[in-house]
């Protein structure tokens, strides 16, 4: 009798056994953390590793070409600490970068998107009142790149500050604020660390925050503020609405730079350039968008 009982017993524990895991499986396939080998990668266009060395290839001129794509994450309500860690980690082995992704570069305008989120997290967090102007002046300093308005939001809630929390947010081990406080531009960081911003965004931030930062960057105008134009890399070659940010410097160390960064379908791409300074402007645009037209078009859905 005793016997039996035990039987039984060890038939319930091992049913709850199988339970559990099951149901462990259906909440990872959920979550998305489960990937099947088999999967094929032309459900989002080649894979990333594929991408980058065409990308590389196309760019053609001398100088330095910083390369990254990955995957945008997508927001899964009700994931632990521990598995929205993990996830971030996967996230990061998807994606693929050049020789030059971890190299810092300065962010001429890139820096103006640590600024809008840090803004709007610490709006949404209590730790500061918006004032009745900073809405248009965060929309204008992303989608015209307006460097008046960059620099007022600059000064008015804590300068570089603003760049070393988001770092340390978003954990951007490549990302400074500049060593001169007042030159916003002239903080660094990588094109890994953007991808990593730019792909956590949705799930890091409050959606209705990264919604806005996002939708200012589908906003981007053909002109800059500064009448600068922004029809380069990525917005040369990307389809409408597509989620961008340009930027552009002359001249740290003697160089030129120009970057261009967004959202292509659910991927990130990043791209930084650097350049002499004897190489003028329409060069410089020409060779990034020669390099953005190596992206796949967003597979249909």
């Amino acid at each position: 009798m005793a016997a039996g009982c035990d039987h039984r017993i060890g038939e319930t524990r091992e049913r709850l056994r199988r339970g559990q895991v099951a149901l462990a499986l259906l909440a990872l396939i959920l979550a998305g953390t489960v990937l099947p080998a088999q999967r094929p990668a032309a459900a989002g266009g080649p894979p990333a590793t594929q991408v980058v060395p065409a990308v590389v290839a196309a760019y053609p001129l001398p100088g330095t070409l910083a390369v990254v794509v990955a995957k945008q994450l997508v927001p899964v309500a009700g994931l632990s600490v521990r598995a929205a860690e993990a996830r971030s980690a996967r996230l990061a082995a998807t994606g693929a970068g050049n020789a030059a992704a971890d190299r810092a570069f300065p962010t001429a305008s890139m820096v103006k998107l640590f600024i809008a989120e840090d803004i709007l997290y610490r709006a949404r967090t209590g730790r500061l009142a918006l004032r009745a102007d900073d809405p248009a002046l965060l929309r204008e300093m992303i989608r015209g790149s307006d460097d008046p308005a960059a620099s007022e939001l600059w000064i008015r809630y804590g300068g570089g500050q603003m760049v070393t929390d988001v770092a340390r947010r978003y954990r951007l081990t490549g990302t400074a604020p500049p060593v001169v406080r007042g030159q916003w531009g002239e903080a660094t960081t990588t094109a890994r660390d953007l991808a990593r911003f730019l792909a956590l965004l949705p799930s890091a931030a409050h959606p209705d925050d990264a919604a806005a930062l996002l939708g200012w960057m589908r906003e981007v105008t053909a002109l800059a503020a500064d009448g600068f134009d922004q029809r380069f890399g990525l917005l040369g070659t990307a389809s409408p609405q597509t989620a961008v940010k340009q930027g552009w410097m002359c001249c740290v160390g003697g160089n030129r730079h120009l970057h261009s960064v967004g959202i292509v379908g659910h991927r990130v791409v990043v791209l930084l350039s650097e350049v002499p300074r004897g190489t003028g402007y329409d060069a410089a645009r020409r060779a990034l968008t020669a390099a953005a037209s190596a992206i796949p078009a967003p597979a249909a859905p």
